[in-house]
């Protein structure tokens, strides 16, 4: 059977996790090929999206830098969909906290300009995100698992944003994140 149709399957999906679970990747070395051959159309499908995530999970770094490559050149397409926003928020929390984070550093932080854009550049992708209702996810998802010197470059690039967070529904979100998770730059955060 064709690994990727199977992905798309409700309960084949289920088999494909079980197997990134269970097997050596040694043993399912075409199918993880099949699946990475597919990616973009795996990780906008209401099952499919599951097993991409599991591959963040329980892949090899190849192949984790692989999807996170290609999630990196369409992030805005990714990130404003209902079941490939999943995937991005996974790539935050794989290459932050997950198995192989040390060896997706790289990785991570040009998932992290993907998403912040230029220094001033009002039209990032992360403009667009965080007013979109699952876009907003993925931002929140960037500032949870945000390190170091990136906390302020969040901080800073949204502060910035030409944006009435109070006028937009999932705005209001990310302005409670930023009060809430960023006191270290200023305890009185009042955007928009």
């Amino acid at each position: 059977a064709d690994a990727a149709a199977l992905a798309s399957h409700i309960y084949g999906c289920r088999v494909i996790q079980r197997l990134l679970e269970h097997c050596a990747s040694g043993q399912l070395t075409e199918m993880l090929d099949r699946i990475l051959s597919n990616i973009e159309v795996l990780s906008k499908n209401q099952f499919g999206n599951y097993v991409v995530q599991h591959m963040l999970e329980h892949g090899r770094v190849q192949d984790k830098e692989r999807i996170i490559d290609v999630v990196k050149a369409k992030i805005l397409d990714f990130a404003m969909d209902k079941h490939s926003s999943n995937v991005v928020e996974k790539c935050f929390e794989a290459s932050t906290i997950g198995e192989h984070a040390k060896e997706l550093e790289g990785k991570r932080a040009q998932l992290v300009d993907a998403v912040l854009g230029q220094p001033g550049d009002v039209n990032s992708p992360l403009c667009e995100m965080m007013t979109h209702r699952f876009g907003n996810y993925v931002v929140q998802r960037l500032m949870e698992y945000s390190r170091g010197t990136e906390r302020e470059r969040i901080y800073r690039t949204l502060s910035a944003l030409p944006i009435d967070f109070k006028s937009h529904q999932h705005g209001m979100h990310i302005m409670n994140a930023l009060q809430k998770d960023f006191k270290e730059f200023n305890q009185d955060v009042s955007l928009g």
